[in-house]
């Protein structure tokens, strides 16, 4: 009887266990727009949990995010980035969660096509193209372009588990 029950609270400790980090990280790392996400994901070969983590670390699922540097909109493009984009892919720029991530995840292929590397796209989508190739013949990348490769995994490590 005392094996038993020590069992049991075992498997509900189990159980709360991965209620709580659900419950915990599903607030913290929303899974909004599973739409818009798994059709960007199909139309441009990428895994769904590296455009979440994306969208999370560009503006933390706030579809009225400006940066700084005049960057907006899920996934943070710059005005000129989203009309190059939207006019290479044919996707109206029309400010719906759709294009963001049509648009958004359509750059990120592109980025990924030309670096051949999952990080130096990363680095491109965040600093620029023109910025990381002078990396590459000598320089180090800006930190905050290093931390948010950094970031990037981290989130697409919780959505991978999500």
């Amino acid at each position: 009887m005392v094996k038993q029950t020590k069992t049991s609270i075992a498997i509900f400790a189990v159980i709360m266990t991965i209620a709580a980090f659900y419950f915990v990280t599903s607030s913290l790392f929303p899974l909004a727009y599973d739409k818009e996400v798994a059709e960007a994901a199909r139309a441009y070969e990428l895994d769904e949990a590296l455009i979440r983590a994306v969208i999370w670390t560009e503006s933390k699922y706030d579809e009225t995010a400006t940066s700084e540097a005049g960057a907006s909109g899920l996934m943070q493009l710059m005005p000129s980035t989203r009309a190059w984009v939207s006019e290479r892919e044919g996707i109206a720029a029309d400010g719906s969660a759709r294009s963001e991530i049509l648009l958004g995840s359509a750059y990120l292929r592109y980025l990924l096509d030309l670096c051949g590397d999952e990080t130096d796209a990363l680095m491109s989508y965040n600093a620029g193209y023109s910025n990381v190739m002078s990396w590459k013949i000598g320089g180090a990348p800006f930190p905050e372009t290093a931390e948010y490769v950094k970031r990037v995994n981290f989130a697409r490590k919780i959505y991978t588990l999500l």
